[in-house]
C-alpha cells in the first residue's frame, strides 16, 4: 500500500510539474510547425509568471491573471515574430535577445510593483479540483481527479492542436508554410501572416505556462523561477518530432523525473542533492541528442523571402 501511495504521489506531482513545460511545448510546436524557432520561450514564461501574479493580486482573480499572462506572452511572441518573420532577422539571435528581455522585464517589473513593499501580498491562485468527488480515491484519485483546472485545459489544448494539424484546413496551412513556404505562397497563402500568428499564439501558451508556475503551483513570483523549463519545452518538441500529443508525453516524462528526484533526495541523504537536481536536464540533453537525428520541418529556422531574395 505504501508503494502505491508513493507512486500515486510521484505521478500526481509529476503532472503538476510538467504542466508549465507542456504549455510551453505546445506553443513552441505551433511556432516550429510554421517554420519559426523561438529559443526565447523561457523569457516569455518569466514575463507570464510575473504578469499573472500582478494581475491576480490587482483583480483578485487568478483567471484574470491567467488572461493577462497570455496577453503578455502573445505580445512577447509578436516581438519575436516581428524581428524573425517581418525583418527576417536570424531567429536564434532574436530568440536569445527575447530571452534576456523577458528576464529583465520580469525582474524589474516585480521590483517596481509587488517587490517594492518588501511584504508578501496575498495571491489568489488556482486550487486543486475534486472532479466528481473522486480526488480522495487512493491511487488514481490524486492523479486523475485532483489536479488544477489548468492541467485539464492543457490536455484539452493538446488534443485540439493535434486534431487541427490532422483534420483541418488551418492545420494544413500551418504545416504548408513550415514545409513548403514557396508552394504555399504560390497558392495565395500569406506565409508571413501565418507565421506571425502562430508565433504570437505560441507566446500566449508559453505565457500560460509561466502563469501556472506562479499562480497554480508556487503561488508567488521569484526572479528566474522558470529554471530552464523553457529549454526543456524546446527539447520536448524536438524529441516529439513536432507532434503535440507526443510533446505532452515527453513533458510528462520530465515532470515525473523532477517529482521523483525531489523525493529521492530525502531517501538518499548521502548523495549530493545537486546530482538529483540535474537529472531532468540530463534527460533533456539526451532527448535533444536523439531528436537531432530526426527529420524536421523543411523550412524550420529559414526566413521566407518571396522570389528567393
Amino acid at each position: 500500500m505504501d508503494e502505491i501511495l508513493f507512486v500515486s504521489a510521484v505521478l500526481a506531482a509529476g503532472i503538476r510539474l510538467a504542466t508549465p513545460i507542456m504549455l510551453a511545448a505546445l506553443g513552441e510546436t505551433l511556432g516550429q510547425r510554421s517554420g519559426v524557432i523561438n529559443v526565447g520561450i523561457e523569457g516569455i514564461m518569466l514575463v507570464g509568471a510575473f504578469v499573472a501574479v500582478l494581475g491576480a493580486v490587482e483583480t483578485g482573480s487568478p483567471w484574470a491573471g491567467l488572461a493577462l499572462a497570455m496577453l503578455a506572452g502573445a505580445a512577447m511572441g509578436a516581438i519575436h515574430a516581428y524581428f524573425s518573420v517581418v525583418l527576417k532577422a536570424e531567429q536564434i539571435v532574436a530568440g536569445i535577445a527575447l530571452l534576456f528581455l523577458g528576464i529583465g522585464l520580469s525582474g524589474y517589473g516585480y521590483r517596481l510593483t509587488l517587490g517594492a513593499s518588501g511584504t508578501a501580498a496575498a495571491i489568489p491562485g488556482f486550487r486543486p479540483l475534486d472532479v466528481l468527488g473522486l480526488a480522495g480515491v487512493p491511487g488514481i484519485g490524486p492523479i486523475l481527479f485532483g489536479q488544477q483546472a489548468l492541467v485539464y485545459l492543457t490536455f484539452a489544448a493538446a488534443i485540439a492542436m493535434a486534431w487541427m494539424f490532422s483534420s483541418t484546413r488551418l492545420g494544413v496551412i500551418v504545416k504548408a508554410v513550415g514545409e513548403y513556404p514557396a508552394a504555399a505562397a504560390s497558392a495565395g497563402i500569406g506565409v508571413d501572416r501565418v507565421r506571425f500568428a502562430c508565433v504570437s499564439v505560441g507566446g500566449a501558451l508559453a505565457g500560460a505556462g509561466g502563469a501556472f508556475l506562479s499562480i497554480a503551483h508556487l503561488w508567488g513570483f521569484v526572479e528566474g523561477m522558470t529554471a530552464g523549463r523553457g529549454f526543456l519545452a524546446i527539447a520536448c518538441v524536438v524529441l516529439a518530432r513536432w507532434s503535440p500529443l507526443a510533446a505532452i508525453a515527453v513533458a510528462l516524462l520530465f515532470g515525473i523525473a523532477d517529482a521523483l528526484q525531489i523525493r529521492v533526495q530525502s531517501m538518499m541523504p548521502g548523495v549530493p542533492y545537486q546530482f538529483f537536481v540535474i537529472a531532468p536536464y540530463l534527460v533533456a540533453i539526451a532527448a535533444v541528442g536523439i531528436g537531432s537525428r530526426t527529420a524536421m520541418p523543411a523550412a524550420l529556422g529559414k526566413p521566407f523571402r518571396p522570389g528567393g531574395r
